[in-house]
């Protein structure tokens, strides 16, 4: 089983388009898929769930019967007792999520005491920076996942921190403006610190807590341009292919070199882009209302959008197909 974010503490770039999206592309090509809910603003869950479920849903996450991924880390978080098992939401064959949960906000403030904790070798405090990783982990195998795919929020907070430790793999969606140029810099900045910092921790436990301690080494897979609209400022003036030619060199030289200096195998790809996916507009919602992907809009809108349903399959499915190929999966449906 393969562990994937999306990560990028800049907003608006995609991030939780692509997750849903890629999942389905993903279950299209004959894997079974599940999408951990990892941001507290809980927008992949809302995308599946209708509002009357998810009210319920959240109400009742912090009671025994409850159901998100807080439902299964509280226990630990709170200090009385292991992960809780919980029930993943089965969205088509093949394509499972794990609710988020505003509450993972009380999760977050307990981090940063772990992570210092975890440098005095604190079995508690290992324990809660681990739980999002354990509980995750442990429902991607009784599901019998192939690939497990963080949803996270746009920060560089102890919350992703904890993520991003804990991910096989990482890619960074990149939006066609100044903003999220200049994020790669905190982007590379950022993930090389926490896995120097974690490293360390590794390096001072003992060799039976190092078997259980997030691994600490997540292999950057590239980049993905979106390509949506600056809604305002002298920076929407300049044309999409003048940003996307100053993406590659600053990728390279802020997250690749970055990595590449605490250790080669972080950034092992020679080509950093993976893919470019356009503004598919008004789609989007419509794919939210139905609870499906883009690409398979065909037959719930007007005819007038197949050929962009059409062209929105083929894009997803294609940068699924070369996630699958840099993870080292083997490919089920060509």
């Amino acid at each position: 089983m393969k562990t994937l974010a999306f990560f990028n503490h800049k907003g608006g770039v995609g991030k939780t388009t692509l997750t849903l999206n890629v999942a389905d592309a993903l279950v299209d090509l004959g894997y079974r898929v599940l999408m951990i809910d990892a941001d507290p603003q809980c927008n992949l869950t809302s995308f599946f769930l209708e509002e009357k479920q998810l009210d319920e849903l959240l109400g009742g996450s912090a009671e025994v019967e409850g159901n998100t991924l807080w439902s299964a880390i509280k226990p630990v978080v709170d200090g009385k007792g292991p992960i809780k098992e919980i029930s993943a939401y089965e969205m088509r064959e093949g394509l499972l999520l794990c609710p988020g949960d505003v509450l993972l906000a009380d999760y977050e403030e307990e981090l940063p005491a772990a992570w210092t904790g975890s440098f005095a070798r604190k079995g508690r405090d290992y324990d809660v920076m681990c739980a999002l990783s354990r509980a995750a982990r442990d429902m991607a195998a009784r599901y019998s996942a192939d690939i497990l795919i963080y949803d996270v929020g746009p920060n560089v907070g102890p919350l992703n921190r904890t993520i991003l430790l804990d991910a096989d793999f990482f890619t960074t969606p990149v939006g066609a403006d100044l903003f999220s140029l200049r994020a790669l810099s905190t982007v590379g900045r950022s993930l090389t610190r926490w896995i120097t910092d974690w490293q360390t921790v590794r390096g001072l436990a003992t060799e039976e807590d190092q078997k259980t301690l997030l691994h600490g080494k997540p292999v950057f897979l590239g980049y993905i341009t979106s390509a949506y609209k600056v809604s305002s400022g002298r920076v929407s003036t300049r044309p999409h292919e003048y940003w996307e030619g100053k993406i590659a060199p600053r990728v390279k030289d802020r997250v690749v070199e970055a990595l590449r200096a605490v250790d080669p195998k972080l950034a092992p790809f020679s080509t950093s882009k993976l893919a470019a996916i356009k503004d598919f507009h008004s789609l989007a919602p419509q794919a939210q209302e139905f609870g499906v992907g883009i690409g398979k809009l065909r037959g719930m809108v007007n005819s007038g959008y197949n050929e962009q349903i059409a062209e929105a399959a083929h894009e997803f499915q294609s940068l699924a197909a070369e996630i699958v190929k840099r993870v080292g999966l083997k490919l089920v449906k060509p």
